[in-house]
């Protein structure tokens, strides 16, 4: 196991990790520029710049920081869980979480993830003890987590939104309290939103998230609660899940009685959901303002939550069958796991090592496009090649990572250029490579 973790962490970058490695080596100053003229807050990028001060930029070090986010989830996951039921209850939650699939898929990659479910975890954790007593800890360690989720992740607002419902429906005794503590939070975030005001309008026109249709929600649930790839045991840990979360609302249903952390929970795995649907929404020739935002990766937090009433509902069994159960859900997942970091994605990394690395001469380029940009960028830095990197101008157009290929563009990095002269290397996304005379 431990041998094919390690390859999961060494495994060449995809686009994304290798655009959150290149945002990262810019000057600190650029990569706030280059973060507000793309569509993201800079929270997350900001620690990987900090480590790069100390660790080179390589696939194990970027990826340790979504790792170790990853085990401080747990540990926030388990005090919550604790807090709210016990510490069997924190226990069994914390396990189910660290190998729900999705989850344990993105602790190995160079993406915020990890970092936004730390921080909606810990945000909720300090609600809930806020809602026994405030106290100046509490307080400070609600505004801190919050701060940290709006500037790690655009999603963790309807977080705070499922927050505010909750405490307006069923804790108003805090609420007017919680007002001071949400303002403190919002001046925190204050330097910020100009840019995030940019950011809506520039993505208000163009955009890579597509529209809802009728199985957009499906197959959200389908990889939040059963992994990304489909195999023969991914229908059987969904089935289960959804099993024990419809007997979760049944159980409550039936008691007429929903205690009040429940609730919190069941909010902070729904609003987002609904929230995140209503941009751009079309339904019978009516559609709602601004541009679709829903993607299902932003929701991978919900697996905390999610995990939190499934194992409330098996903690309603006779104790046989809730170890059962427990059991079950959690050998389910591991299974996934493994077949999770038994693949082997063939990417820019492998394209350099058998087609380029050996033939390259120092006169050749090597031409790209925006697509694959980041990756081709990446992998010529990472093995040391000094060839001129060429990217065409087709399909350019104001979207996610344009704002990096201006950065580097505006550095001589790279160039940009319809015509490129002489012997190249045309590197695409699939990856594939064509040496062209």
């Amino acid at each position: 196991m431990f041998f094919l973790t390690q390859n999961y962490l060494t495994r060449g970058f995809w686009g994304d990790e290798a655009w959150t490695s290149l945002i990262s080596q810019l000057p600190y100053s650029d990569m706030l520029k280059t973060t507000a003229a793309d569509f993201h807050p800079p929270g997350y990028y900001t620690v990987v710049e900090l480590v790069y001060k100390f660790l080179p930029p390589t696939e194990i070090a970027t990826r340790s920081i979504s790792i170790i986010f990853y085990l401080l989830t747990l540990f926030m996951v388990f005090k919550l869980a604790s807090f709210v039921r016990g510490k069997l209850f924190g226990l069994l939650t914390a396990l189910v979480v660290a190998t729900n699939p999705i989850f344990f898929t993105y602790a190995f990659e160079a993406r915020n993830y990890t970092m936004f479910a730390f921080a909606a975890t810990g945000s909720v954790y300090f609600l809930i003890e806020l809602s026994k007593k405030f106290t100046r800890q509490r307080i400070i360690g609600f505004i801190l987590f919050s701060a940290l989720g709006i500037y790690t992740h655009y999603y963790m607002f309807f977080v705070l939104a499922a927050q505010g419902i909750y405490i307006m429906l069923y804790d108003r005794q805090i609420l007017f309290k919680m007002i001071g503590t949400y303002i403190v939070v919002g001046l925190l975030y204050l330097p910020w939103i100009p840019f995030l005001a940019g950011q809506l309008n520039s993505v208000a026109g163009d955009y890579w998230i597509g529209g809802i249709d009728k199985r957009t929600h499906f197959e959200a649930l389908l990889r939040i609660l059963g992994g990304e790839h489909q195999n023969v045991i991914r229908p059987w840990l969904f089935g289960l899940s959804v099993g024990l979360l419809t007997i979760g609302i049944g159980q409550h249903i039936l008691r007429h009685k929903f205690e009040k952390p429940y609730l919190l929970t069941w909010l902070w795995a729904v609003v987002p959901f609904v929230l995140a649907t209503l941009p751009g929404l079309s339904i019978d020739g009516v559609k709602l303002p601004f541009r679709p935002i829903f993607f299902w990766r932003y929701l991978i937090g919900s697996s905390v939550p999610l995990s939190m009433v499934m194992i409330h509902s098996a903690q309603k069994f006779p104790k046989y069958l809730m170890v059962a159960t427990v059991g079950t859900l959690i050998i389910l997942s591991l299974a996934v796991d493994l077949t999770t970091i038994q693949r082997h994605p063939y990417g820019f990394k492998q394209v350099y090592e058998e087609k380029i690395l050996g033939d390259v001469k120092p006169d050749e380029k090597l031409v790209t496009v925006l697509p694959s940009f980041a990756e081709v960028l990446y992998y010529r830095n990472r093995f040391g090649l000094k060839n001129e990197l060429v990217v065409l101008s087709e399909g350019l157009v104001q979207f996610s990572g344009k704002s990096l290929l201006d950065a580097y563009a505006s550095k001589g990095t790279v160039t940009i250029d319809d015509y490129p002269k002489g012997r190249y290397y045309e590197l695409r996304p699939g990856p594939s490579v064509q040496r062209t005379e």
